[in-house]
């Protein structure tokens, strides 16, 4: 087996939106242990004791990754679709309103993550309120555009 027949077998091929539901997945999980580490007893000390370091870094990657998520499917993945799709139009539109919403709540976590006194009563109030907003937008996403964007046929990763 030469080296390219190698890479070309280790490349994954996969439908777009199977991929979409993966990313959505990971980032469900990454919310559920956001939550979790959130509601520990150690984090649970009152509105004004400081986050834990770590909680506070899971936080703020957390943020960065879903807004450069939705960064990615407003300036790649939707165009595409409203091209191919255009009876995805109004879909789109909600998402796309959707991302916004959701990113002032990314922008307000990151806030109270950020500050001098972020303490954990108000960044969970805040997760959580995001969190249902999440979930719901993923779901949503999903059972509106995974066919469209499978019908674009297996990519190689």
């Amino acid at each position: 087996m030469t080296g390219e027949t190698g890479a070309r077998e280790a490349q994954r091929i996969e439908a777009l939106g199977d991929q979409l539901v993966k990313i959505h997945d990971m980032l469900r999980g990454q919310l559920t242990d956001l939550r979790t580490a959130l509601d520990s007893p150690d984090t649970r000390t009152g509105t004004t004791a400081q986050l834990d370091q770590q909680i506070r870094k899971q936080c703020l990657s957390f943020c960065e990754f879903l807004h450069g998520h939705h960064t990615a499917e407003d300036e790649h993945m939707f165009p595409g679709l409203a091209t191919s799709h255009p009876g995805l139009a109004p879909v789109l539109e909600r998402l796309t309103r959707e991302h916004s919403v959701i990113s002032r709540a990314l922008d307000r976590i990151q806030e109270l993550a950020s500050g001098p006194e972020a303490g954990s009563g108000p960044v969970r109030e805040e997760v959580e309120h995001l969190a249902a907003q999440v979930e719901a937008h993923l779901d949503y996403e999903e059972a509106q555009i995974v066919e469209a964007l499978n019908s674009y046929g297996p990519v190689t990763l």
